[in-house]
């Protein structure tokens, strides 16, 4: 039986949400209305910027194929959602030791 999938990607020392299946990039766009297309195993170039990340495929010609519609916030160093999920995980473990 194959392992069930988490609700995340650890990329680097960095938790994002799981990629929808062919997903190749993110949009990052900041408070300031300015934005920025990065590949997902170049996600720490983000680190300090604050703003909503969204899914996105790009060909290899880098002409977008496919936008995801779910927006995720970005606080400068990962998803808050994740942070609360993973604050959560740790606390049912120490609940299980005891």
């Amino acid at each position: 039986m194959p392992f069930k999938k988490k609700p995340y990607r650890k990329v680097g020392d960095i938790y994002l949400p799981r990629p929808p299946t062919g997903a190749t990039h993110i949009l990052f766009r900041s408070d300031d209305k300015k934005r920025a297309t990065v590949a997902i195993k170049d996600v720490d170039t983000l680190l300090g910027s604050v703003g909503t990340i969204k899914y996105l495929r790009l060909n290899n010609k880098n002409k977008l194929v496919k936008t995801h519609e779910e927006e995720y916030r970005w606080d400068g160093y990962g998803i808050e959602e994740l942070k609360e999920l993973n604050a959560e995980k740790k606390t049912t473990k120490k609940k299980k030791k005891n």
